[in-house]
């Protein structure tokens, strides 16, 4: 317990309300840095990263889990993600989280923490393209989501047969992306994934200009067309019925942002999907947000892990 001088004289600052300006601290900093790729952006960036960095270790040894920073070197690049594991032993299947325009580690990580008993590893990164990355988000971009899962199968702590992905908005099209591409994949999960309609030519119109700049950014792009062309090679619609593995496909039944029928064609084209859509919500299906997560990790627990496996109950208070 600590103490602080107010107006009105000493008070009282408990651990509780110490923690709850923390992860203040770190939300302002991370709203302050979106979209990125200023000077003053990337710094409020990496201030956030610092204190959820210094956050992680003092937390997380009352958690039952394992959080440690993992950096994975990728052609110039570097995935700096976080890899949490249960701490009653392992190896444990593994589940590749990754976010969309812009999102950070942070964010990701501060809600999956509630299903820390759910018996999975979880592996947490950013988006190429976004914020630390050097090289912009490309379809070679598979090739750093592919180094990441070299990675993931050869550490010791985790079951690499056993391996899942969840992306959340353009994260969702890299998992979309991955369970056509990669044999290792169990299973994935695309949230709000862009796939084909999203990436047509005037799709851009009406986006908000925040929105715009970041596609921009993350794409190396400075003219909008440039845009658009490098958007349009991202397209998954002749892939759709590689994606042979079990895949859930999620997202709200009125998505503002992206579009909703890129969600219905994946599930409707790839041969394992089941769609989930939140009627009556936008993007993501935010507004179901704790449904869903619910929903996705139990979904994961069922096809990654063996009944004799599954510790009860998968969410966490």
């Amino acid at each position: 317990m600590r103490h602080r001088v107010g107006a009105r004289g000493p008070e009282v600052l408990d651990a509780s309300t110490a923690l709850d300006a923390w992860v203040k601290a770190v939300t302002l900093e991370q709203v302050a840095a979106f979209p990125g790729h200023t000077p003053g952006r990337m710094r409020a960036y990496w201030r956030s990263r610092r204190l959820f960095g210094a956050l992680v270790p003092v937390v997380t040894p009352h958690l039952g889990v394992d959080v440690r920073p993992l950096d994975v070197p990728v052609d110039g690049d570097v995935v700096r993600g976080y890899l949490v594991t249960p701490t009653d032993g392992g190896p444990r299947p593994v589940v590749l989280v990754t976010n969309g325009l812009e999102g950070t580690v942070q964010e990701l990580l501060l809600p999956l923490l509630r299903y820390r008993h759910s018996g999975l590893a979880t592996f947490v990164m950013e988006m190429p393209g976004s914020y630390a990355y050097g090289q912009p988000m490309s379809p070679a971009s598979e090739d750093v989501y592919r180094a990441v899962v070299d990675h993931l199968v050869r550490d010791p702590r985790v079951d690499g047969s056993r391996l899942g992905v969840v992306g959340v908005s353009f994260g969702g099209y890299w998992a979309a992306r991955l369970a056509a591409a990669e044999p290792r994949l169990t299973c994935a999960v695309a949230c709000g994934a862009p796939t084909h309609r999203t990436f047509l030519p005037g799709n851009a119109v009406g986006l908000p200009q925040v929105i715009l700049e970041a596609l921009k950014a993350v794409t190396g792009s400075r003219a909008l067309l440039t845009m658009s062309h490098r958007l349009r090679a991202l397209s998954l619609r002749r892939r759709y019925g590689d994606a042979r593995v079990p895949l859930l496909v999620v997202n709200g039944d009125h998505d503002t942002l992206l579009s909703t029928q890129d969600s219905v064609d994946l599930a409707a084209q790839a041969p394992g999907a089941t769609l989930l859509l939140y009627p009556d919500d936008d993007h993501c299906a935010m507004g179901h947000y704790r449904d869903w997560l619910d929903a996705s990790q139990q979904w994961l627990v069922r096809h990654l892990a063996p009944s004799d496996d599954a510790p009860v109950p998968v969410v966490a208070d």
